[in-house]
């Protein structure tokens, strides 16, 4: 089993866009979850058991049921995820792999950051439905209760009508008894006739009878009238109480808008705070650049001046040495003009010169042998690092290529062969990790042929978290993207 690690250039334009693919779906689901209908409003029907009588009976109350406001919820718009800037063809390869290092380290920070901003997205809408859920519960709650209410209220007019009919039949039959009670007097007058005498008495019996009725239908009619006063004003009370709720579920509204609105600011405080911790990152991470760039440019003037300095220390001697050249012409022309007068002088004078040029020369031979042992142990130290720099990037190969190992195997023990798999099946799989060791995802780049294999590797992937990686967290770059291959024979 083997594992390949390298980048594909266009790996972060394919998860911007399934990232946006991901953000319409679940919008549209939730648009379909969410659509309600509005409910047909109430209704109150007025039933006569009779037709009104000569009596004025108490006209029933009619109270409209409110209509319930059905706010349909807002959909957010999907985050657009922002496309990768377009690679210029005319940068030269010096940038090129520090803008993809650079990318490849912020591209995780950003995916992340996303993934927060949805989830507390989709917290939002689901306190929004709750709410909206809870205030048409509320609503068809009270509207129900009203309801009820005006059904008390009708029965009880159904009950008021009954007895002012039983009480208007129960005076007519107390009248008609006491006029049938009634015995005529005995007539004292002599003068009129037994039958003009009876029929004055029914007459007037006839009329007082008449008069007491008039009297009952007119207490009767009051005492109506003033149940009807106590029923308007009960009606007024019960208006007023309902114009009370309604003020009490517009204050819920209101506050239920405060609320969200308050978490509204807190999203974007809280994204506020992500994007000055972003700025503060890219802060940090200019200054480090600066930092080695200062020092790169510190090192190169060093090595300048140092060149600078063995430059003018030759030419010091090259000077020098022409200087005594010079120095030696003129005294041997000065000697040649001097020999015959002073030839003894010349030859010890001579010797002196000669004996001080080859101490010259002995100095001068010592001072190269000195520069040359100089440099000879100056390339020996270089050679040094060098080797111990081999060493090293030995040593960080050999621990890199020591862990990959280790992930695959760790990957491998996780994975559930079934029986009906192919034995040279071969699935390979790009797989990006996050520092810790957990797999921030795992896309599956090139099939084996058999989905039950891909499905078990891809599972073993998530199920092997966290990987193994090495202490040293500055070789985490060497493990941020791998390219690793599966097969069942290895």
């Amino acid at each position: 089993m083997s594992a390949i690690v390298y980048a594909k250039p266009y790996k972060l334009r394919a998860g911007a866009l399934a990232l946006a693919v991901h953000c319409v779906f679940f919008a549209l689901l939730y648009f379909g979850a969410s659509w309600k209908v509005q409910p047909p409003q109430g209704m109150v029907v007025d039933i006569w058991d009779s037709l009104p009588g000569m009596e004025t009976a108490p006209v029933p109350v009619k109270v409209e049921p409110p209509k319930l406001p059905i706010e349909r919820p807002k959909l957010d718009k999907p985050v657009q995820p922002v496309a990768p800037p377009k690679a210029d063809i005319a940068l030269s390869e010096k940038k090129r792999p520090q803008e993809k290092s650079k990318l490849m380290k912020t591209e995780p920070k950003r995916q992340i950051e996303k993934v927060n901003v949805q989830a507390e997205q989709k917290r939002q809408e689901k306190l929004r439905v709750q709410a909206e859920q809870k205030v048409l519960a509320e609503q068809r709650a009270h509207a129900e209760q009203k309801m009820i209410e005006e059904q008390k209220v009708r029965a009880e007019h159904e009950r008021a009508r009954a007895e002012q009919a039983n009480i208007v039949a129960k005076i007519r039959r107390n009248l008609k008894a006491q006029l049938e009670k009634v015995e005529p007097t005995k007539v004292i007058e002599p003068v009129k006739s037994a039958a003009s005498l009876k029929a004055d008495f029914e007459l007037a019996e006839k009329k007082r009878l008449q008069e007491k009725f008039q009297e009952a239908v007119k207490s009767e009619a009051k005492r109506q009238i003033e149940k009807a006063d106590v029923q308007s004003k009960l009606k007024a009370q019960a208006e007023h109480k309902i114009e009370a709720e309604q003020k009490a579920e517009a204050e819920q509204k209101v506050q239920a808008e405060q609320k969200a609105q308050a978490e509204q600011k807190i999203l974007a405080k809280q994204k506020a705070q992500a994007e000055r911790r972003a700025e503060a990152e890219r802060r940090v991470e200019a200054e480090r650049k600066a930092e080695m760039e200062q020092k790169v440019e510190v090192e190169r003037k060093a090595e300048a001046e140092r060149k600078a300095e063995m430059e003018q220390k030759a030419e010091t001697e090259r000077k020098m040495q022409a200087n005594q050249k010079a120095l030696a012409e003129k005294k041997e022309q000065a000697e040649e003009k001097e020999r015959a007068k002073q030839r003894v002088q010349a030859e010890q004078k001579l010797l002196a010169e000669q004996k001080l040029l080859a101490e010259q020369k002995a100095q001068a031979d010592q001072k190269a042998k000195i520069e040359q042992e100089r440099a000879r142990a100056e390339q020996k130290a270089q050679a040094e690092q060098e080797r111990a720099r081999a060493a090293q990037a030995a040593a960080i190969g050999k621990e890199v290529a020591e862990y990959k190992a280790k992930i695959i195997a760790k990957i491998r023990r996780n994975i559930v062969m079934l029986p009906d798999i192919p034995y040279n099946a071969r699935a390979e799989f790009d797989v990006t990790l996050l520092p810790g060791g957990m797999v921030l995802n795992a896309i599956l780049v090139k099939p084996s042929g058999s989905a039950a294999y891909d499905s078990a590797v891809e599972r073993a992937i998530k199920k092997a978290e966290p990987l193994p990686l090495p202490p040293d967290a500055a070789l985490f770059n060497n493990f941020r993207e791998l390219h690793l291959k599966f097969s069942p024979k290895e």
